[in-house]
């Protein structure tokens, strides 16, 4: 995952549409430390600080609904990767005007990065960035990362020179394995009634309907508990819920225009965690 987001913003800098400066110059990831000498004009993204953007951090499941199952997985971790940018003249060139080509290229470098507030997707496509469940941001010039630079630089084995952070914010998944089950098809609670004190326990039931060709969700289809007067429609995910019922069975009818009626009969609770699942075959 690290390596495809420095793969990718050196494509960016490699980009037709970056000004020729930065795209004729060589892109590289080592150290700049003293022993760094390119022999070409390079631009260096130099990994040096990832943590977890904790602003961001989610402590709710995932979830996903797919063939009747319910999936749920840890949140992914949204990752801070910050990234030392320097530019290095050929070293043929020396003295003033190697230092001015070298604050140009710099500018130019952070320009291309300042107007990329997001990835574009079409530099992702291809890479295990692809799958991103969020939009991968760029944040240039944090200072607060670096607090002191001549004690960085030093610590890096160089010399103090002209240069900017870059950080890019990526989700990466832990590995932890998912749960999959049946939806639950019924809630017990329990209530005070206020008039003799007693407690009363109550149900609320539901489940899917779903096509039964080929199982995908059939919205908008009418459910009803005639006996009980209840009414109600399936969402957009063909799911159907109930509440404020005693325990015992009901008799619950779905019907929808260019569907066979079905009625079935559904235990109250329900047996949970199988869902209550109804399919619907297309009418003669």
């Amino acid at each position: 995952m690290l390596q495809a987001l420095s793969t990718t913003l050196k494509a960016i800098l490699d980009a037709a549409s970056a000004p020729a400066p930065v795209s004729d110059a060589d892109v590289s990831f080592d150290r700049p430390s003293d022993t760094f000498n390119p022999q070409n004009t390079t631009v260096n993204l130099f990994l040096y600080d990832i943590r977890e953007n904790t602003e961001l951090r989610c402590n709710e499941p995932v979830v996903e609904r797919l063939n009747g199952l319910v999936t749920l997985r840890q949140p992914p971790l949204r990752v801070a990767c910050s990234y030392l940018v320097t530019v290095w003249i050929a070293s043929g060139e020396v003295g003033e005007a190697s230092i001015l080509k070298q604050h140009q290229l710099l500018a130019e470098v952070l320009r291309v990065f300042a107007g990329q507030p997001t990835i574009p997707p079409a530099l992702l496509s291809g890479t295990p960035l692809a799958s991103q469940p969020y939009p991968i941001t760029l944040v240039t010039l944090q200072s607060e990362l670096m607090r002191n630079p001549a004690e960085f630089w030093s610590a890096l084995g160089g010399k103090l020179r002209p240069s900017f952070t870059l950080t890019a914010t990526i989700a990466i998944d832990a590995l932890t394995t998912p749960v999959s089950a049946k939806p639950v098809s019924s809630t017990t609670f329990t209530i005070e009634d206020a008039t003799s004190g007693a407690n009363v326990t109550l149900h609320q039931i539901g489940g899917t309907v779903r096509s039964a060709g080929n199982r995908t969700p059939v919205p908008e289809v009418v459910v009803s508990i005639e006996a009980l007067g209840l009414r109600t429609l399936t969402d957009a995910e063909g799911r159907f819920f109930f509440g404020g019922m005693d325990a015992g069975t009901a008799t619950v009818k779905f019907a929808k225009a260019g569907y066979t009626t079905v009625t079935r009969s559904m235990p109250v609770p329900g047996v949970a965690p199988t869902a209550f699942d109804v399919d619907l075959s297309l009418a003669p």
